[in-house]
């Protein structure tokens, strides 16, 4: 009887403090749930250092990773198999509280390599878009 009781305070204990642990944790915060969304990109190319930056594109984010990004000239990167020869690497979105404002920030950052090129962009998620096309 002794040790019965000790495994269910054992275990007690255990799923406590899990729960416990959870609610203190600043890292608990849940990502964007599935959907489109805009957002500001910032876009570095090595090697021939090449920057830009680019407001309000429309990108895909599924399963609290950045899956799709439309860019301003019609073209769209993406992850998975494409026909264009180059690697999405990233994607996962991150969420911080600001500390002046109080609101969720939502960043990713998203790598694509092809033929020597690597193209870095850092995302900064602004607000949810209409669904569609």
């Amino acid at each position: 009887m002794k040790k019965i009781a000790l495994v269910i305070l054992l275990l007690c204990g255990l799923f406590c403090a899990k729960s416990y642990g959870s609610v203190l944790r600043p890292d608990t915060i849940k990502t964007l749930p599935d959907g489109q969304y805009f957002a500001d990109v910032s876009l570095f190319r090595y090697p021939d250092n090449i920057s830009a930056e680019f407001s309000s594109l429309k990108l895909r984010v599924r399963d609290g990773i950045v899956r799709v990004i439309h860019l301003n000239n019609g073209g769209v990167i993406h992850d998975g198999i494409n026909n264009e020869g180059y690697m999405y690497v990233g994607g996962l979105v991150k969420v911080k509280k600001n500390k002046h404002t109080g609101k969720l920030e939502y960043t990713a950052q998203v790598t694509i390599s092809s033929a020597g090129n690597i193209s870095n962009y850092t995302i900064s998620i602004e607000k949810e878009a209409a669904d569609g096309p």
